[in-house]
């Protein structure tokens, strides 16, 4: 637990960290006075300044920040900064939409630099992925993952076995039901047909299998499963799921396009999902179960660290996208409200009261802290259950 805690803290501060440097080189870039480049929160513990601005390294390793000079609410800093040509207040717009648009840019960038990373190396490609479907010439049925201490991961199945076979023995008539292999639609459908009996699985554990017993690397292996209630709600589950795919290295300038799809792709569904939930919420539906805070997704980093890099690197990846989506959103305390409020000002040619935006931001915050302990709370309850 401590170190699925550590792990999702150092995600985290990536995460946060690669935003605010989108932010930070922008802000340079654009001629902007950067005060402060900070990585965590205060209390300080080192700082040095370097030309206009300190970098600082703070006690609380929970993200970071870029104070840039006049990027603040406060009418009488804004006043005394009229005349300041390097406040973010008296860039051009185009550059100060530059600047609120770079975190979220940098987000999308760590992604595709994820996705690459992965593809580039030998790895699991789903047969049925429209993007990768044609680099699968020999598809085969593999384990995805395991749910700790469930029948799948107690028979010795791993993240990247291969199913030789999955059969179910009748005794009454000595027949054997053996799983069609052909797609992993078709391997779900025949475990959830037999979930009140025995079923015998012939399988292949990966070369880099971590073993003591070297005789089970890369050879066939054959355990009885029994579906059980408790690992998934509501229903009988042996404890892992499958893709029907196969293991290839992809060359660069291919593992480059498809880390390029697959950021285009998973952003897009990344809006598609959070126009549903929202959609839930006008309709007055239940959402909890689409959502989760810290401890949710400290519970899903720490799995997939358990899981290997690959899994961790895409776990990352997918957070990485929907913090640049959640963070684009029109809403004050976000980026995506301070590019709202810079639009309007640049459309109608007229400042918003600078009293109002403070205030709207105030709210913003409020409501996101709200969220965030309301999705907190909803976490904890489901680890109970």
């Amino acid at each position: 637990m401590i170190l699925n805690i550590i792990i999702f803290l150092a995600v985290l501060l990536t995460l946060v960290m690669i935003h605010e440097l989108g932010h930070f080189v922008a802000a340079k870039l654009s001629k902007m006075r950067v005060e402060e480049f900070a990585f965590g929160f205060p209390p300080k513990l080192l700082s040095k300044k370097i030309g206009e601005t300190t970098y600082a390294f703070n006690a609380l390793p929970i993200g970071g920040y870029v104070k840039i000079t006049g990027e603040s609410f406060d009418e009488e800093e804004r006043e005394k900064l009229k005349s300041d040509k390097y406040a973010f207040q008296n860039r051009p717009r185009i550059l100060q939409l530059f600047v609120l648009l770079a975190g979220v840019f940098m987000n999308l960038v760590l992604a595709c630099v994820l996705f690459f990373f992965i593809n580039i190396q030998s790895h699991l490609i789903d047969a049925t992925n429209t993007g990768y479907a044609k680099y699968v010439t020999n598809p085969k049925i593999y384990v995805a993952s395991t749910i700790q201490n469930s029948p799948a991961e107690s028979a010795g199945l791993i993240s990247g076995s291969e199913i030789v076979s999955m059969s179910v023995e009748k005794i009454n008539t000595n027949n054997v039901l053996k799983a069609d292999l052909s797609s992993a639609k078709n391997v779900v459908e025949f475990v959830k047909a037999h979930n009140e009996e025995s079923i015998t699985i012939v399988y292949k554990n990966p070369k880099n299998y971590n073993s003591k017993d070297i005789k089970l690397i890369n050879k066939t292996s054959t355990s009885t499963i029994s579906a059980v209630y408790g690992l998934v709600p509501d229903k009988k589950s042996v404890g892992m799921s499958v893709v029907y795919g196969e293991y290839l290295n992809l060359s660069f300038s291919e593992s480059v396009k498809l880390a390029v799809y697959d950021t285009y792709n998973y952003t897009k569904l990344t809006i598609l999902g959070l126009g549903d939930i929202f959609y839930k919420l006008v309709k007055g539906e239940g959402v909890m179960d689409s959502l989760s805070g810290p401890v949710g997704i400290a519970k899903i980093v720490g799995n997939a660290s358990s899981a290997g890099v690959e899994n961790l690197f895409f776990i990352i990846a997918i957070l990485s996208i929907n913090l640049a989506v959640f963070n684009i959103l029109p809403i004050p305390a976000l980026d995506g409200g301070r590019i709202l409020f810079v639009l309007y000002e640049a459309i109608t040619r007229r400042s918003i009261n600078y009293k109002l935006q403070y205030y709207m931001n105030a709210i913003g915050f409020l409501l996101l802290i709200s969220l965030m302990l309301f999705t907190t709370y909803f976490d904890i309850i489901k680890l109970f259950k």
